[in-house]
């Protein structure tokens, strides 16, 4: 005889088939939030705004390291012209010491001039006839030789003056020549520098509002990133929660359903005659395991719509027969088998229990199947036209949920 325990493992299984038909999300049009596309599409534009802001920050980093580049340009640049202009003040400096000693030399030249002139002037007002009388006095001759010799002093003087006068106006000329150059050279290396250093400060100007710019467009883009990520955030939030309003919703239709119909069940004891208190009392597992010994013997016979037996069978007249042959009386239909025991976990499943099928599992009304749980996973069902009575998979997608038959 086939094992009828339910394995750990497979227990397991039917508890994750269990969450995952409870927690399946409904539609969009069903719960009314954001679709998971709306989702989506707020992650992806995230996404995008992330690659922005990265670009962003490589970009800011690029010009700052730019900026620093030209920054150490122009402090180079600032330190040439520092240097220029000390350069030309020196040289400045120089030409006006050169011109102190130049103005020296020329008073000394202009002393010499006057003497010389002053010597001449003397000798003009004198004479030669002076220089006679002095020759022929008592004393002449010998005073004669010494205005002599005093009067080539004075030449002697006067060429040395006028030499020195010459070396000086070309010692100066010179002197002129090589400051006033080096100053000028000076001057324009000067200019050059001031350029050269006004030129990488305004670059350095330039750099400066474009890394401020950018970092501006990144702030923004940063600001926007997190608006978005805020967005995308409440919508997933939204989409959950409408989720689970429309899980209440359904389960409390469900919940409403299952009250109505076990009133009917109620009402329909009441017309049978039976008592409602041993109604409610479901089989036990012996019941149920005769009642599945019955339905694995029809195993091979062939489907028909709408027979139970004995020699062929529908979904619902199957489960009808095998539990007629042990004194429990079910309906011939899967809407009113749903409704005719208790509803259980699939992780409660024994063997005997009904396990249902419908096209949308949120909703009992549009079961469709039926078949009687076997073990591991497996259940014995009449499937279709064609098809004969044969065991199957009971987890299957359209698995909606499991019933125990009440006692009557």
């Amino acid at each position: 005889m086939r094992s009828r325990a339910l394995p750990r493992t497979l227990a397991a299984a039917a508890l994750v088939a269990s969450g995952l038909l409870t927690l399946a999300p409904p539609a969009a049009a069903d719960h009314g939030g954001p679709t998971a596309a709306d989702v989506q599409a707020s992650k992806d534009y995230v996404a995008r705004v992330e690659r922005q802001v990265r670009a962003a920050a490589a970009a800011v980093a690029r010009s700052q390291s730019s900026l620093d580049q030209l920054t150490t340009d122009a402090e180079v640049a600032a330190e040439a012209y520092n240097k220029a202009v000390l350069l030309a003040t020196a040289a400045q400096q120089r030409l006006d010491a050169d011109q102190v000693v130049l103005e020296a030399a020329a008073a000394r030249v202009d002393m010499s001039r006057k003497r010389v002139g002053a010597y001449a002037a003397d000798v003009y007002r004198t004479g030669d006839l002076a220089n006679l009388e002095a020759l022929l006095s008592a004393d002449g001759p010998k005073a004669m030789l010494y205005r002599i010799s005093e009067l080539d002093a004075v030449a002697r003087v006067q060429r040395n003056v006028l030499q020195d006068l010459d070396a000086a106006q070309v010692y100066q000329h010179g002197v002129e020549q090589q400051a006033a150059a080096v100053a000028k050279q000076a001057a324009a290396a000067a200019d050059t520098a001031a350029r050269a250093r006004d030129r990488v400060q305004q670059k350095v100007a330039a750099q400066t509002a474009a890394v401020a710019g950018l970092q501006q467009a990144r702030q923004h883009l940063n600001d926007v990133l997190r608006w978005a990520r805020q967005h995308a955030t409440a919508l997933e939030r939204d989409r959950i929660a409408a989720i689970e309003r429309a899980r209440a919703e359904a389960a409390a239709r469900r919940a409403a359903a299952a009250a109505a119909a076990a009133a009917a069940v109620r009402q329909k004891t009441t017309h049978y005659g039976g008592g409602s208190g041993s109604y409610f009392n479901t089989v036990s597992a012996a019941t149920e395991q005769a009642a599945l010994n019955y339905a694995e013997s029809q195993i091979g016979k062939p489907y028909e719509w709408g027979a139970a037996g004995p020699d062929t069978y529908d979904c619902s007249g199957l489960v009808m027969w095998a539990y007629a042959q042990v004194g429990v009386t079910v309906d011939h239909w899967t809407g009113f088998q749903w409704n005719e025991g208790a509803h259980i976990s699939l992780s409660d499943l024994r063997a005997g229990d009904l396990v249902f099928f419908a096209t949308n599992t949120n909703d009992p009304n549009t079961i469709h199947h039926v078949g009687m749980y076997i073990g591991n996973g497996e259940m014995v069902e009449a499937p279709y036209t064609g098809a004969n009575v044969r065991i199957s998979n009971a987890f299957r997608d359209d698995l909606i949920g499991a019933v125990r038959l009440y006692q009557r």
